[in-house]
């Protein structure tokens, strides 16, 4: 009589082939959904950039309006006017200044044009003195002078006025949802464990680099004016504005005022001083101080910041690119209390999964 065969292995067999599969299912429609809402994000991207900048804006303004209730004992609508006002004051006023500054420069740009210009004849006349070997569009700048002609100078005005009137249309539609979103706040309270979290470490962010562009901005603003620069209030209020963006903002916000510093001072102390200052402080706030005071905070590793910034600025553009680092450790805190997308949140924060 012959004995059963032991069908142990041929069952784990099985369950690891099941196990696999089920993986590799779960990865195939993790790329697809990802690729789908991609490209839904894109499509309404009119509609979402607003709707998203109202949404982070309300979760700043939604724990002052509970700490002035506790605090206080103030009316909810009243609670709700102060906060907002403590919110949206200094951002409109960034947005002030910025424009002002806009405009400022605006009525000068054929000025620096002619500088430029000058600067440009200067620099030609003395490759050639010294007789370097360089290709005749490098010796006498062309694609530069063709940008600086007319036709494209007047084209890159009137590009300031279409962006500018793009972006009175978003701030009219952030603030039509942040009003509807305020006038609901008193109605509902949020229990979901999730969006507590999301709530707490996103507004602590918000705050904490709000706080942090703002003391960078008046410090930068202080070494601009002391140096004399002009339009030192646009390129303070663009430094603040700049940060919002990781790692490439703050380089950016440095660059941005040498051409005007150079076409003023030339290669002078002055110079020198609104290269060096503006970055040792960027490096001191934002590199030193903002992540000791944020800690763990939204639990971003360097890598998925900048990796974030490409996508979401790739999706959405500047607004995006503004927006990555708030939304994407939003997508972390959902994905890590989602079992089968826990490793992609391990992954978002920098440590291999288990």
């Amino acid at each position: 009589m012959s004995k059963p065969q032991n069908t142990a292995p041929v069952q784990d067999n099985t369950k690891n082939a099941i196990n696999t599969y089920n993986k590799i299912n779960t990865l195939c429609l993790t790329i697809v959904a990802a690729v789908s809402i991609t490209l839904a994000l894109i499509y309404t991207k009119t509609i979402l950039v607003p709707l998203v900048i109202s949404v982070f804006i309300f979760t700043m303004i939604t724990p002052l309006i509970r700490y002035i209730k506790f605090y206080t004992r103030l009316p909810h609508w009243l609670s709700v006017l102060i906060a907002t006002t403590i919110v949206i004051v200094p951002l409109a006023l960034i947005i002030v200044f910025i424009a002002n500054s806009i405009s400022n420069f605006a009525q000068e740009a054929f000025t620096y044009r002619a500088k430029l210009l000058e600067v440009l004849n200067h620099f030609s006349t003395f490759i050639k003195t010294q007789k370097i070997p360089l290709p005749e569009e490098f010796l006498t700048f062309s694609n530069i002078r063709e940008v600086l002609s007319m036709p494209y100078y007047t084209k890159f005005l009137k590009g300031i006025g279409s962006n500018a009137v793009t972006f009175i249309s978003y701030a009219f539609l952030i603030f039509i949802f942040l009003f509807f979103f305020l006038i609901g706040s008193g109605r509902t309270k949020i229990t979901n464990e999730l969006l507590k979290e999301i709530q707490n470490k996103v507004s602590a962010y918000l705050y904490i680099h709000i706080v942090m562009s703002l003391i960078t901005g008046f410090c930068v603003w202080v070494v601009y004016v002391s140096c004399g620069l002009d339009l030192a209030v646009m390129f303070a209020a663009l430094t603040v504005l700049l940060n919002f963006i990781p790692n490439i903002g703050s380089v950016a916000s440095v660059i941005l005022p040498l051409p005007i510093a150079y076409l003023q001072f030339g290669w002078g102390i002055k110079f020198v001083l609104i290269l060096v200052l503006p970055s040792l402080i960027q490096f001191v706030l934002g590199s030193l101080i903002e992540p000791k005071i944020l800690g763990e905070g939204v639990d971003l590793h360097p890598i998925t910041v900048i990796a974030s910034l490409i996508i979401w600025g790739l999706v959405w553009g500047l607004p995006g690119a503004f927006l990555a680092v708030p939304m994407t450790a939003a997508l972390r805190i959902i994905l890590a209390k989602i079992e089968p997308t826990r490793p992609f949140a391990e992954l978002l924060s920098g440590r291999l999964p288990k």
